[in-house]
């Protein structure tokens, strides 16, 4: 009779863990509920806001990417054709649209006081004359010193200078100076606090300020 027991005593402590485990289950459940039902609000506002997050920095990345590609191409273009580019070759090489070229190059040409020029075949020639494009950062252009009139001497202006040094030298705050570079006149306010009168412009594939001299030159030539 003893032997004829035990499947039967093992038969029931399989069942009883098998309702405690179900038992369990049913109270996690349950408790799983009880705390989503609670961060629920919570949740609501969080997963908005990180997808939200998450999308405005992959937007921000690819910005960033497509901006640097157009300068490259800029720069490269600028420098091949020695200041001079037309809306065609722009948009051709950058792989964009023509309304997407006019909106960056008039954008470029107001920064550097550009000119425009049409050809015979009708194509506008941005010119950009006062860049300084095939001067290396380490060399120095020499200009004519016109401070009080003296036109004996010949000052060395840096070709290039870093954001901390134009905001040295122009006597400002580096910060002023980061907000300050992709507007369009920054030449004109530059220039209006240069202790040499000289403009500068902002060159985003080098990330350095070039001078732009054509200003200080013509003053010297017209000065007695």
């Amino acid at each position: 009779m003893a032997r004829l027991a035990k499947p039967d005593d093992m038969s029931r402590s399989g069942l009883v863990r098998y309702v405690a485990f179900f038992v369990g289950a049913l109270c996690l459940v349950g408790l799983a509920s009880i705390a989503l039902h609670k961060l629920l609000p919570v949740l609501r506002v969080l997963v908005p806001g990180v997808v939200g997050w998450w999308l405005w920095q992959r937007h921000s990345k690819v910005e960033r990417r497509r901006q640097k590609h157009l300068h490259t191409t800029f720069y490269q273009l600028l420098q091949e054709h020695h200041g001079q580019i037309t809306l065609l070759d722009f948009a051709m090489t950058a792989e964009i649209t023509a309304i997407a070229a006019r909106h960056y190059l008039d954008s470029r040409a107001k920064e550097f006081a550009a000119r425009f020029e049409v050809t015979e075949h009708g194509d506008v020639v941005y010119v950009f004359s006062s860049l300084q494009l095939s001067r290396s950062p380490s060399a120095s252009i020499p200009v004519v010193d016109t401070v009080a009139g003296d036109h004996t001497g010949v000052a060395a202006l840096p070709n290039s200078l870093t954001q901390t040094e134009l905001a040295k030298r122009l006597g400002v705050a580096a910060k002023t100076i980061s907000r300050k570079k992709h507007l369009p006149l920054l030449s004109d306010w530059t220039q209006t606090r240069d202790p040499d009168g000289v403009g500068w412009s902002y060159a985003a594939q080098t990330q350095r300020f070039l001078p732009i001299i054509d200003r200080l030159v013509a003053q010297a030539e017209k000065a007695p």
